[in-house]
């Protein structure tokens, strides 16, 4: 299983570059606002959108190479290509998160910018919460039909880069409601927490799914 997740660690390298340039800009749009809210709504986002782009990335990598014919043809427990599929997904939601908090103290440190601070560790769980239940209900179905989810994975692609210009339009919206400051009076650090508590859960149940899928499906 070891073996697997280090196969699609190294995969994760193919799109490095894309990773610094989007944690960066990304930063610097938190950074530069005076909002803490929206900058670790924005935080939380980049976050999700750097998951995404790299399993969508990595998985489709498997697809077109039929990775999974030739890991189903050898020796292997099937039940650790699974289990190395959702081991990796937190891997890398703690791994950009770590690399959002680099960038924007690497900024905040230089004076780049001036406005807000930091990411925060609700940022960080935010974007595990978002990446994990998104992942409880796409993974069985995605070893259960394998390519056949790649107009879906095509749609959600678009939708991954449009992440942000879709955050900062209902931002905009709610502020001109007047929710935001509504918003921000919500206890959400205490939300986010039970959420994660919820959400590690069925996680875990979802993993459980999916090896007995993969473990009936045929090559």
């Amino acid at each position: 299983m070891i073996s697997l997740i280090k196969k699609d660690f190294k995969l994760s390298f193919k799109i490095n570059l894309f990773v610094i340039i989007y944690a960066l800009f990304i930063s610097a749009v938190g950074v530069y606002l005076n909002e803490p809210l929206v900058s670790n709504l924005l935080y939380a986002v980049s976050i999700v959108v750097l998951t995404f782009a790299t399993v969508i990335f990595t998985n489709g990598y498997d697809d077109k190479n039929k990775s999974e014919i030739i890991l189903n043809s050898l020796p292997l427990d099937r039940r650790n290509i699974v289990r190395s599929k959702y081991i990796i997904l937190i891997f890398y939601t703690l791994m950009y998160g770590l690399v959002t908090i680099l960038c924007t103290k690497v900024l905040i440190r230089l004076n780049v910018v001036d406005g807000g601070g930091s990411v925060s560790l609700q940022s960080i769980i935010a974007a595990v919460n978002i990446v994990l239940l998104f992942y409880t209900i796409y993974y069985p179905f995605y070893f259960k039909l394998g390519e056949g989810l790649r107009s879906f994975n095509a749609i959600l692609w678009v939708f991954v880069m449009l992440g942000p210009t879709m955050l900062g339009r209902g931002m905009a919206a709610l502020y001109k409601r007047g929710l935001l400051d509504r918003l921000m009076n919500v206890d959400l650090d205490k939300i986010n927490f039970y959420l994660l508590g919820i959400v590690l859960v069925l996680y875990y149940i979802s993993l459980q799914i999916s090896k007995r899928i993969y473990g009936k499906r045929e090559f």
